[in-house]
């Protein structure tokens, strides 16, 4: 089973619109696939119409529940969050490391019914971040093309290098650009991050695409929306280069 943080402690980059929409691609693709949401803001969830559910990751966090998964479809589930998780990071450290460990022990639960658990992180490098790090085998880190958010990876580097003290096995897998267009600033910014960190950088990036924005306010994921739009096109793209399928040339 791979289990991908999805990853950056900025908001606004793309983190849930990526982790709903690979997680549908894989599906697509036949693969079972478990979305966690462990965001307090919830985004995730309500991006797939779950609204206040009765049971969320907080349960499983602070009162030792198991992961109360929500069927999608066939092939994929997901495990809602609310605002109760606010409060969940006092009590998470207070268990001191099992605090740290709650979300992998939970997810060892699971562990033979899914190929592939994608983890919806919230915009901090704190202790719920924490947990999906020490729970994956890999992080993806979702990056817009913008200047401001670009200056913050040499700590989201730290962190994953700090995780790796209780989780020796993790790495990162990809940066992923996303909310891409044609200015100068745009392609100067790509070039940049590919010139610094080469060889980790998706060649597959998510343009700027409206049909992101509608699909999101109708609840629906972008294949479902309009699977024939940039930003469909993209996802399959980005999943298919990280199944490696998809082999570049120039």
């Amino acid at each position: 089973m791979v289990i991908k943080s999805i990853i950056n402690h900025k908001g606004g980059v793309g983190k849930t619109t990526t982790t709903l929409n690979l997680g549908k691609a894989l599906s697509i693709e036949g693969y079972k696939v478990l979305i966690v949401d462990i965001d307090p803001q919830a985004n995730l969830s309500q991006s797939v119409g779950i609204e206040d559910p009765e049971q969320s990751i907080y349960h499983t966090f602070c009162e030792d529940k198991p992961l109360p998964i929500v069927r999608l479809s066939e092939t994929l589930d997901i495990v809602p969050s609310d605002l109760d998780l606010t409060v969940a990071e006092s009590k998470l450290q207070a268990l001191q490391v099992k605090g740290y460990l709650a979300l992998k022990n939970a997810l060892a639960a699971v562990k033979n019914e899914y190929d592939y658990v994608l983890i919806d992180c919230p915009p901090s490098l704190g202790i719920l971040t924490n947990n999906a790090l020490l729970a994956s085998t890999d992080v993806m880190i979702v990056l817009q093309s913008q200047y401001l958010p670009t200056k913050g990876m040499d700590t989201i580097m730290a962190a994953v290098e700090s995780a790796k003290g209780l989780n020796s096995t993790l790495n990162v897998s990809g940066i992923l650009i996303t909310q891409i267009d044609h200015t100068v600033m745009s392609k100067s910014i790509i070039d940049a991050v590919r010139d610094t960190y080469n060889g980790l950088v998706y060649q597959s990036m998510i343009r700027r695409n409206i049909s992101v924005v509608e699909a999101s306010s109708l609840k629906q994921d972008i294949f479902s929306y309009d699977s024939k739009c940039a930003a469909a096109e993209d996802y399959k793209s980005l999943t298919k280069e990280m199944l490696g399928k998809l082999v570049y040339h120039g």
